[in-house]
């Protein structure tokens, strides 16, 4: 009243929330008001100096609420009061200090938007770090910046800001929208439309390019190199680029179709890099990355190489909505065999492991490692769990810190972070090194999981991950930690692995490659061979090839002999009903792939192994002794059988082995599953590093002349040998680069003079 204004308007308390339609009409307005306004107060309750607040690091402008935004860039006149209604200063007057806090430019905040049309990309930067009540005022609280309106739906969430995009693409055809998250610091994959201002915080600086301007000017720069040679202005694909009308957008429920210049991804046939009509601070064009899911395009991140070619134009659609149908794999996590040596598990990041589980997102990147370590031996790695193009991948990074203290090492959280960094960077090589089933299929049609194995360095150890079918849905990862003796195959590399199909649960995988015959154990089929007259029992080990099985032990036994009381429920055979494919009385008839071999079994029950953890640790305990040895996991004990035919009936031919005197008959065992555990299989060395470790041994034999008798010496040097000395010391200086470390601490001659320190006795001095 006394700078003579009879009207006063406060949006805190002149708004009717009450009422949907004048808090819609005044949400829809407020930026027309407070441009229109002769002036606007601005009171900072949490300032007490007689000045304006100079420190950068204050919260009052930069993370203030996000409404105050339009309310410091709209008015022509902004005044500013402490808590005592002390004017500290203007807006105008401010305005440095103010594009300091903000990163709002200094002629926006003195003559509002009106100056220059900022780019889309930079006003939501001025938003990203500012926060809101309700998520959805996160949109709302910008509609007068971008001079679109819509209407206020509380309740509907994040969408409201993928709504506030889609009205800036009907009125505005600035391609600077889609380059939020430009530096990958979140990777979110899918809608190309950002879900929240803050994927905007480094776009500051990015500049609408009008289209003609980004066809004749720029492009034309941007294709012309010496690579790729250069195109005339009059050329063909300046005409086609010209006739595709860059600047229309078209929003439909398919997707937002424009016409953008792409270049294709090396990596995959489904990648392209897009090309937008838009700048960074250096003058760049800023570049996307699309991935296609059909019909559509998705955002993806982190595309590492892309073809040497012309862009090419094309009409797209750009995914603009959050797939509510959206498939993710959940992977369940076994990590309990690691544990066995010491191993434990420090942390993951980006996120946590919730219940033994990882979800990943199998239409965009994902990734989530996790750190494991075993503090006294001072060894430790990473497991990276990710997705790539819908391919699901597995990475094993390892280290050690030998003779550090604990105190010095890096924090787990800090470990887990840099290894994270280095997985996503090269997820694309990840994923194309993963293996297909259906390249295994021929030489192993059963094959549904495989193993990547990774040595650490300086240790006896390595980390065993058990990695089951991407593609069918929800599956878990083993990972496990053993002993490693060397000469094993790359991280890189994959072995198929089998796991034996149905039947009972087991403790842990379990190969079977033979088997006879076919019965339900507890509702589930089971494979079985024929062993009768064997004494077999449940848990005996030994060596089995067709129709032979030599007996070595049983583990429970050995157990016992270890201390274990296997007298424990936990170590007891889990009993199953059995039945046939034909049962009659007490009688169940077995399938078999020979029809006149069929067994007729009385009074069947089957037997198996517990799938319980106790069993699974008891049989890594004896993986050492018993590698690739064959178990005994399911027996089928029955009173007595007969040979039966297709038809189940009893065959005069066969052998009638229903014994058993007494009223207690001896229960007999025609029947077992026999399989080689997971844990107990030992790959073949590597032939590649086998080789070399041959050929480095071969030259050093040759260097020192190991199979010389004494006194020979000198003969031998002149001999026709000399030439293999003279090719060891020649691969020695090649292995450890004597010709190039020469140019600067001169020639290094140990290599020559081993041959007669050899012959000396080894006195080096």
């Amino acid at each position: 009243m006394k700078e003579g204004y009879a009207w006063l308007w406060i949006d805190t308390c002149c708004i009717d929330k009450r009422s949907s339609a004048e808090l819609s009409e005044a949400i829809n307005s407020m930026y027309r008001w407070y441009r229109n306004s002769r002036v606007c107060y601005t009171y900072l309750h949490d300032v007490d100096q007689p000045v304006f607040p100079r420190e950068q690091n204050n919260n009052k402008f930069g993370k203030s609420n996000g409404w105050t935004l339009q309310e410091l860039i709209a008015p022509k006149d902004v005044q500013f009061f402490n808590k005592d209604w002390v004017s500290v200063g203007n807006k105008h007057g401010l305005a440095g200090m103010l594009e300091q806090i903000t990163r709002i430019p200094r002629d926006v905040l003195r003559d509002g938007l009106s100056s220059r049309r900022p780019s889309v990309a930079q006003i939501m930067s001025w938003a990203a770090d500012r926060i809101t009540t309700r998520v959805e005022d996160q949109a709302y609280s910008l509609l007068g910046l971008f001079g679109v309106n819509m209407p206020m739906l509380y309740g509907e969430g994040k969408k409201a800001f993928r709504r506030l995009q889609l009205e800036i693409l009907r009125e505005s055809n600035d391609q600077s929208i889609f380059t939020w998250d430009p530096y990958a610091t979140i990777g979110q994959d899918g809608s190309v439309l950002a879900d929240n201002p803050s994927r905007f915080r480094d776009c500051h600086d990015i500049e609408q390019v009008a289209s003609e301007k980004f066809i004749d000017r720029l492009l034309m720069k941007y294709v012309e190199s010496p690579e790729l040679g250069t195109i005339g202005r009059e050329s063909h694909w300046q005409d086609a680029a010209g006739s595709q009308q860059l600047g229309i957008f078209v929003v439909t429920n398919a997707g937002i179709q424009l016409c953008l210049p792409l270049v294709p991804s090396r990596d995959s046939s489904l990648v392209f890099r897009a090309i937008l009509a838009c700048t960074n601070s250096h003058g760049s064009l800023i570049t996307i990355d699309l991935a296609s899911r059909g019909s559509s395009f998705d955002r993806t991140f982190g595309t590492p190489d892309i073809e040497k070619t012309f862009p090419e134009f094309k009409t797209v659609y750009l995914t603009h909505h959050e797939d509510n149908n959206e498939i993710s794999r959940r992977l369940m996590l076994n990590d309990t065999n690691a544990l066995y040596h010491g191993f434990t598990r420090r942390g993951a990041f980006p996120r946590g492991i919730t219940n033994d589980s990882v979800t990943l997102s199998s239409l965009g990147s994902d990734l989530v490692v996790i750190v494991y370590a075993n503090d006294d031996d001072g060894s430790h790695f990473a497991v990276g769990l990710g997705n790539y193009l819908r391919q699901g991948w597995v990475h094993i990074s390892s280290g050690k810190w030998p003779g550090i203290p604990k105190e010095d090492r890096p924090s787990w959280p800090d470990y887990a972070r840099d290894a994270y960094k280095v997985m996503w960077n090269a997820r694309a090589e990840h994923s194309r090194c993963m293996p297909k089933r259906r390249e295994t299929y021929n030489y192993m049609h059963l094959c549904r999981n495989f193993t990547k194995h990774a040595h650490f360095p300086q240790s006896i150890w390595a980390a065993d991950v058990i990695w089951g079918a991407w593609d069918r849905g929800n599956l878990e990862v083993r990972v496990d930690v053993v002993r490693c003796p060397g000469c094993c195959v790359g991280p890189r590399e994959w072995m198929a692995t089998t796991n034996n199909r149905g039947g009972p649960d087991m403790p842990g995988l379990m190969k079977m490659d033979h088997y006879s015959h076919e019965l339900e154990m507890g509702g589930m089929r089971v494979k079985l061979y024929e062993f009768i007259g064997k004494g077999i029992t449940l848990g005996d080990y030994g060596d089995f090839s067709v129709g032979d099985f030599k007996r070595s032990g049983n583990i429970f036994q050995d157990a016992h002999a270890l201390g274990v009381d296997t007298s424990y429920s936990t170590y007891q055979p889990v009993a199953s009903r059995v039945s046939g494919i034909w049962n009659e009385g007490n009688i169940a008839v077995t399938y078999c792939n020979e029809e006149n071999f069929r067994l007729a079994l009385g009074q069947p029950n089957g037997l198996s192994l517990p799938s319980n953890q106790q069993l699974v640790e008891l049989l890594k305990a004896l993986s050492t002794r018993l590698a690739d040895k064959q178990l005994v996991i399911t027996v089928i004990q029955c009173s007595g059988f007969y040979r039966a035919d297709r038809m189940g009936g009893r065959m005069s031919s066969g052998i009638d082995s229903a014994s058993g005197s007494g009223t207690e008959p001896v229960p007999l065992v025609p029947l077992c599953t026999i399989a080689s555990p997971q844990v107990w299989r030992r790959e073949p060395a590597c032939a590649h590093r086998r080789g070399q470790f041959e050929y480095i041994r071969k030259h050093f034999l040759a260097l020192v002349n190991r199979h010389q008798p004494a006194g020979t010496f000198h003969t031998w040097y002149k001999s026709a040998n000399r030439r293999l000395m003279d090719e060891a010391i020649k691969y020695f200086s090649d292995m450890f680069g004597l010709e190039y470390l020469k140019n600067y601490v001169g020639e290094i001659t140990f290599f020559k003079r081993l041959p007669s320190m050899a012959a000396t006795g080894w006195s080096i001095k």
